[in-house]
């Protein structure tokens, strides 16, 4: 196949390594193309500029949408994911055969602790998961060989943040009631959106999440101990949220299998790579 991964960063950078090593021709468009990795076939546009994607690679069999905001408020999301997707896609040449766009579980405002799916209803609670579900509408409006996954919170190497939070001494964390989270680790994304490159008849929708969504104050207390830090301070609040529970059964049943089930096996690998870096 001939695949354009618009937004070839971190997740898509991982992305196009596995679609080559399976014999993909992989371009990759981004502002800076001397960052993607080699053998990925450089389009060097902005997303944001019409007149730079006038050069793009034609015969697309599969269009992977999945940039990053310059700016994270509104506006900022409103120019990358609703005008940047509407020049791309004015740009092409013609209908790419499956286009795979990349949106988040922030378009579910669920906040009471409930388990979602693609069959949840989505009302979003912030400006971000709006413009994302604005996003999937606009796509959908353009061509019917559409795939959105919806992606849980990525973490993974130089995605760090709560590994370096957990190792703060008295860093305080809501126990009750539990708050929950939902993660992917950065590889196990990029598997999940080659699986759904690649499925035969996919459906429209996926959620791409763990196996386990877990209370954040279970993550930063097993994170903090594994790093010989002190457990956080247990906080309670009977008027906070909760969050949400992201499912995967969907994709678990397309045949994808997780490489990083749960965050112990994904923050583990992380941990082991800081721990002996060689």
């Amino acid at each position: 196949m001939r695949v354009l991964i618009a937004g070839c960063g971190d997740v898509g950078g991982v992305l196009a390594e596995l679609l080559l090593a399976d014999g993909h021709a992989v371009y990759g468009l981004k502002r800076d193309p001397s960052t993607l990795p080699e053998g990925v076939r450089g389009v060097q546009a902005d997303l944001l500029q019409g007149n730079t994607l006038k050069a793009l690679p034609g015969r697309i069999d599969r269009l992977v949408y999945m940039p990053t905001p310059g700016n994270r408020d509104r506006a900022g999301y409103e120019a990358i994911f609703l005008q940047g997707w509407k020049n791309l896609w004015n740009a092409l040449d013609r209908e790419p055969d499956r286009t795979l766009l990349v949106s988040s579980t922030a378009v579910y405002g669920e906040s009471n602790g409930t388990e979602v799916d693609e069959d949840t209803i989505a009302r979003p609670a912030r400006f971000n998961g709006e413009t994302l579900l604005e996003m999937e509408r606009l796509a959908a409006s353009c061509t019917q060989n559409l795939v959105v996954a919806r992606l849980s919170g990525i973490y993974g190497p130089g995605r760090e943040r709560l590994i370096s939070q957990a190792a703060t001494g008295g860093l305080e964390v809501q126990q009750a009631p539990p708050f929950f989270t939902n993660r992917i680790h950065r590889d196990d994304a990029a598997r999940a959106l080659q699986h759904l490159l690649e499925l035969e008849n996919p459906e429209m929708l996926y959620v791409v999440t763990d196996d386990n969504p877990a209370p954040r104050f279970e993550v930063v207390k097993w994170l903090a101990l594994m790093q010989g830090k002190p457990a956080p301070v247990a906080t309670v609040n009977e008027q906070a949220g909760q969050g949400k529970r992201a499912s995967n059964r969907r994709l678990r049943a397309s045949g994808f299998e997780l490489r990083y089930p749960d965050y112990m096996a994904g923050y583990g690998a992380v941990l082991a790579t800081r721990r002996n870096p060689g």
